[in-house]
């Protein structure tokens, strides 16, 4: 270190005084002004050298800060080397220039080097740090020693969340504990990276850190900066710092349906989510391109069904799903995917063949009178029909439906309760035609069908079966009505339809199927080891037998 030699004046007011006992008293009143002068001169200098802070090695106890100057006071006049042979400081404070200065003080400039002078020593007059913390240190100077400590600074000493932590939630609060009380300090002094909006609150001993919503899956790094102070106002040396990792965001486990094959129109969407989600976040969130129409279910908080009015067929549909989880956090990234439905179904039976065989078949229900006229005239001529009765009216009437089988004719669907099925939802269609009456072929009442009508039949493993000549004799028709309108349109291989209560429906057959017969028209009989997956159509193909 340094060292800087400035002269000044030392107190000898005793010995001044000894060598002017010849003068007169005028001299002395003199001189003892010049000597009052020159004190208080040296007392005004020394005060304005100790400004700041400062130590004395007085025995006060007092600790040092890391800036403060440290005097010493040697009862004699020394010069510079002696200084820098006896003056040391263990362990060595940090090196700086001009780190000691020197100051020889008698009673006035010109005898500074006089046996009553006074060397001051002052170490670190500028106030730099040059100390460490809580540090012990040993001042020897002419052959004696003096101890000191410096001060205590803050350290941290505990973390939340700790450090390395991972799976910690977004929104838990950063605390940071320290081993005494602090001051309010400023928010420069802790940072978050990557950065994200906080405000610090200093406290008592903790500094907590109210942040925004932490983004999930990302390490974050806490960083606290030399020059946090205590309630005291020591600042803190060291640069803290850990890093946690928050929790990761929600993902999709699976969604159905893939698009590995052909899907039904009538498919449900299914998303599994690996954690509780907001249930309206995720809704708002889900797009499917082409628009469709659907409801939402959730048969519990990780799982969403989506089920759709109707798909178009032979399209491709893209799912986009979002939102958050129960607790705020948003998935990474929106989840997408695509299927393709199927394409159309086969067509609604409308003929059987081209050969010229035709298909008798009755709907609906009637009274047992009715229906056993058909039966009779049926049975006389030696045709077999298909019947698609009304379940209810089956369930009623089952001599009915057993004669109609011990006839040989076969019995179809057409549903429970005769609605509208293009009014109802997928699951009344589905019980619907679940609980009518026969099996393997499906007619839908009214003929009126949509996409959601075809899937859920041919899902319970029905063929949907029509007509292709109605002579409407539900209606207020005569016989010779319904006789006209069906020599009129029928063609090889038509399917015609008549009902089981229509007024004139009996005597109308009477004459109608010999009248086709004259013709030429062959009417279609089921062959004798038909399997219950055949349907009229694969009957004719084999050949029909003709009545």
């Amino acid at each position: 270190m340094d060292v800087v030699d400035s002269q000044a004046t030392a107190e000898g007011d005793d010995r001044v005084a000894s060598r002017f006992r010849w003068l007169s008293p005028l001299p002395y009143l003199l001189i003892g002004l010049v000597v009052l002068l020159l004190i208080a001169e040296s007392y005004r200098t020394s005060a304005a050298d100790l400004a700041g802070p400062y130590y004395e090695l007085d025995g006060s106890g007092q600790d040092v800060w890391l800036d403060s100057s440290i005097r010493v006071v040697v009862d004699r006049p020394m010069s510079l080397s002696e200084v820098e042979q006896t003056f040391r400081i263990e362990p060595q404070p940090a090196d700086c220039p001009q780190c000691l200065t020197v100051t020889r003080d008698g009673l006035t400039s010109w005898d500074g080097w006089a046996p009553w002078a006074e060397t001051t020593i002052i170490f670190n007059p500028d106030g730099l740090k040059v100390f460490q913390a809580e540090t012990d240190y040993t001042l020897s100077i002419v052959g004696k020693r003096f101890l000191f400590r410096t001060i205590s600074v803050p350290k941290a000493i505990r973390y939340a969340p700790s450090p390395g932590q991972g799976g910690v939630s977004t929104l838990a609060p950063i605390e940071i504990e320290f081993d005494c009380p602090l001051a309010d300090n400023s928010r420069h002094l802790v940072t978050i990276e990557p950065a994200v909006p906080f405000e610090p609150h200093w406290q008592g001993q903790k500094v907590v850190l109210e942040h925004e919503r932490l983004q999930a899956g990302r390490t974050y790094q806490v960083i606290l900066w030399p020059g946090i102070r205590d309630s005291d106002g020591h600042p803190s040396q060291e640069r803290y710092s850990f890093a946690f990792t928050t929790v990761e965001p929600p993902a999709v486990v699976s969604a159905e349906p893939a698009d590995d094959d052909p899907q039904r129109v009538l498919s449900e969407v299914k998303v599994v989510f690996d954690r509780p989600m907001d249930e309206a976040a995720v809704e708002e969130s889900f797009r499917v391109e082409p628009q469709a129409s659907g409801s939402f279910q959730w048969p519990d908080d990780r799982t969403l069904v989506w089920k759709p009015l109707a798909l178009l067929y032979s399209t491709t549909y893209r799912i986009d799903v979002g939102g958050v989880s129960r607790t705020g956090n948003p998935l990474a990234r929106e989840y997408s995917w695509q299927f393709r439905t199927q394409d159309p179904l086969p067509p609604m039976i409308t003929t059987t063949s081209s050969d010229g065989t035709i298909v008798l078949s009755f709907d609906d229900q009637g009274t047992k009178a009715q229906v056993e006229a058909i039966l009779d005239i049926l049975e006389e001529n030696l045709v077999k029909a298909i019947f698609f009765p009304v379940g209810k009216w089956a369930e009623e009437n089952t001599e009915l439906i057993d004669r109609m089988k011990a006839d040989g004719h076969v019995i179809g669907n057409h549903t429970y309760g005769h609605p509208n099925l293009t009014k109802l939802s997928e699951e009344e269609i589905r019980w619907e035609i679940d609980h009518g009456a026969g099996e393997n072929l499906f007619r839908p009442p009214y003929g009126q069908r949509n996409d959601v009508v075809d899937a859920v039949a041919v899902d319970l493993g029905y063929r949907i079966y029509g007509w292709s000549v109605d002579p409407e004799d539900w209606k207020e028709v005569t016989a010779r009505e319904i006789l006209e309108t069906v020599i009129r349109e029928v063609r090889p291989g038509s399917v015609i339809v008549l009902h089981l209560q229509g007024e004139h429906t009996a005597y109308a057959l009477k004459h109608l199927i010999p009248l086709l017969r004259q013709l030429g028209y062959k009417f279609w009989q089921p062959p004798p080891e038909r399997t219950p997956q055949q349907s009229p159509a694969d009957g004719a193909r084999t050949g029909p037998k003709e009545a």
